[in-house]
């Protein structure tokens, strides 16, 4: 298509420029390369079984959960914060937390993940991260998505991603600093977490990442380490992880497909993998994350 520009330019006499392209490069950058990938949104009405019954539990993913009846209470590091109707909160993934709960609560949440670099999620390196308030919500406007028969359609989606970029946007540090930290502790290893990203799978080795950086596997791994807190092994596991769940509440594969999508050698070794990282099989996550268990 050919694109046409015949504004005539006195309609923009005595403009201003806020900001621009230009001038600030940067910025629009670090705002423009922040993706939150929505991963699913769930109804649940819990009760006392909801309490980690003063265990610390966390979750791979970052949740956003809307209350809409009963009180809860989360406990981070000490510190409880009371979960209440008629409001939006946030819980960070990777962040240990005690759940309570004493009453009937219905809730609906939403699963998501945040990307700058490949595959890395820079709120995992934000060290002040913790559950936190949102802000009040329209109840009703957030039960229509549960009447049945109204399609979940890609504007409404636009929609609820625009909602937890204004959200993230309000509680985030500076992405100056964010994003700073993220790329001083991962920019170093962007091939290897490419390379990740494009071969992910169970048949990935340390050694072919070790490869791509340039040098051994064990100055490699040391490396990794030192700089990312985890070992390269690890971090490929978790990767798995999260796009194994991804698939199990996503798609409607079966756990065997799964498995071979993800270059498992058969279901049995996918299924102890996945039993290991998550405490139960793919199945059993599947049904409880669907059925709002």
């Amino acid at each position: 298509m050919k694109l046409i520009e015949t504004t005539n330019p006195r309609a923009h006499s005595g403009m201003r420029t806020i900001f621009g392209n230009v001038t600030h490069e940067r910025e629009l950058d670090l705002a423009g390369r922040l993706h939150f990938h929505l991963l699913g949104m769930h109804f649940v009405e819990t009760g006392p079984q909801w309490s980690s019954d003063g265990k610390l539990e966390c979750d791979y993913l970052h949740h956003i959960d809307i209350a809409f009846s009963g009180k809860r209470q989360i406990v981070h590091e000490g510190r409880p914060l009371d979960i209440l109707p008629g409001r939006a909160y946030f819980f960070p993934a990777n962040t240990p937390v005690e759940r309570r709960s004493t009453e009937r609560c219905q809730v609906l949440f939403m699963k998501f993940r945040c990307e700058w670099l490949h595959g890395m999620d820079p709120l995992l390196d934000w060290p002040d991260r913790a559950p936190r308030l949102l802000g009040p919500v329209d109840l009703a406007g957030w039960q229509a998505w549960l009447r049945a028969g109204r399609p979940v359609t890609a504007n409404r989606l636009l929609h609820l991603h625009a909602r937890i970029e204004i959200w993230m946007s309000e509680i985030l540090p500076n992405l100056e600093v964010l994003v700073g930290r993220h790329l001083e502790m991962h920019g170093m290893f962007d091939a290897v977490f490419k390379q990740v990203e494009e071969k992910l799978g169970a048949d990935l080795r340390v050694t072919s990442l070790a490869r791509t950086y340039g040098t051994g596997l064990r100055a490699f791994s040391k490396a990794f380490a030192s700089a990312i807190g985890t070992s390269p092994k690890e971090y490929i596991n978790r990767r798995l992880n999260q796009e194994a769940i991804t698939l199990l509440l996503n798609t409607n594969l079966k756990v065997k497909e799964v498995a071979d999508k993800l270059r498992f050698t058969n279901e049995f070794y996918f299924s102890r993998f996945f039993r290991k990282l998550n405490g139960v099989a793919p199945s059993d996550y599947r049904q409880r994350c669907r059925n709002g268990g």
